[in-house]
């Protein structure tokens, strides 16, 4: 591997070498998932099984100069503003391949320890997953060196993608088939520092293709409108109505950077779905007309009928309120939002 390589370049090449080395990564996972009668506490030990998963694929496929290279893309992310907010006893990290093995240890103790073939196949799947993982970290280094040939390097994540599937066995489940869906999974933890998510959008919108744009705008509000819902499912699981006032008042009131993104997503998809009608693009309306829906579906009656509301519950005050000559004044992260 050539020690010039980019950053961007060289974590692909790591990934690569990751692919080339499948089955000894493979025979490794296997080993650490026979893990029966090992100490109950071991097997509960996430951050020690991470480390010891990680281990297992730089210690088997990647050349020395490549080493220190393992976490970085992890570092790059929080260090950038996204470090995932401590929230105890509640998940609060992008799918982690660590918790997946915790997860398996307490079924497999409650049920029966798989033997060999049964392993290996789950170590196909936490491969295929930290794999992913790595994809979804990568897409937010599109623009460490500017914005140029950001729709080049997420071409090249795809790519990587289309070949980890063709890669695995016939029986693992395809998890993702389009990399853009992995932008917003990468957003997707609660983080304190809320700034970052509206520089990745200002980022998205000046350096990628119309077409890589839409499938983004798509991909972040089908996830926030899933994740509203969700929210709205977990307070009805608990006996509330959804005809209770009290609950869509509560939803707005913790909701402002779900609305706010969201904003910032449906412009542009109801801009194209304004294109689509008026060519008679059937195929592209019902695409587009899909994924609005779904945004506006938690709470259509704020996005449709009552605009005069959206605004004041969409607005995160200490980003988009500034001071200019001793006054209020908007930023301009605050005056792109009015304007959406």
């Amino acid at each position: 591997m050539s020690p010039d390589l980019a950053p961007f370049e060289a974590h692909i090449d790591v990934l690569q070498s990751f692919l080339a080395r499948r089955d000894q990564i493979i025979e490794q996972v296997q080993g650490l998932l026979n893990a029966r009668g090992r100490p109950a506490h071991s097997l509960r030990d996430r951050p020690q099984l991470s480390r010891q998963f990680e281990d297992l694929f730089y210690s088997t496929a990647v050349a020395a100069d490549r080493v220190h290279l393992k976490g970085k893309l992890q570092e790059a992310h929080w260090a950038s503003g996204f470090k995932p907010r401590v929230m105890p006893g509640i998940p609060n990290e992008m799918f982690d391949p660590a918790d997946m093995i915790v997860r398996a240890f307490s079924l497999w103790q409650h049920t029966r320890w798989p033997g060999r073939n049964g392993r290996i196949r789950y170590a196909h799947t936490l491969f295929n997953l930290y794999l992913i993982r790595c994809l979804a970290l990568l897409t937010m280094r599109l623009w460490d060196v500017g914005t140029v040939d950001a729709s080049g390097k997420l071409a090249g994540i795809q790519a990587f993608l289309d070949q980890l599937w063709k890669s695995s066995p016939a029986d693992q489940p395809v998890f993702v088939r389009d990399v853009r869906w992995l932008v917003p999974v990468a957003l997707s933890p609660t983080t304190d520092d809320l700034g970052p998510y509206f520089t990745v959008a200002q980022r998205i919108a000046e350096s990628l293709p119309l077409d890589d744009r839409l499938e983004i705008h798509k991909a972040i509000v089908v996830m926030a409108g899933g994740h509203l819902r969700s929210q709205l499912r977990h307070f009805t699981m608990q006996g509330t109505s959804l005809d209770e006032p009290g609950l869509v008042l509560s939803t707005r009131r913790s909701n402002a950077l779900d609305f706010a993104m969201t904003i910032q997503n449906l412009v542009p998809l109801l801009a194209a779905y304004e294109k689509a009608c008026a060519g008679d693009d059937h195929r592209t309306r019902l695409d587009l007309a899909g994924a609005i829906c779904q945004g506006v579906s938690a709470d259509p009656e704020l996005f449709v009928n009552r605009l005069d509301l959206l605004g004041p519950y969409s607005m995160i005050e200490h980003l988009f309120i500034g001071e200019e000559g001793g006054k209020a004044a908007l930023t301009p992260v605050g005056a792109r939002h009015v304007q959406l």
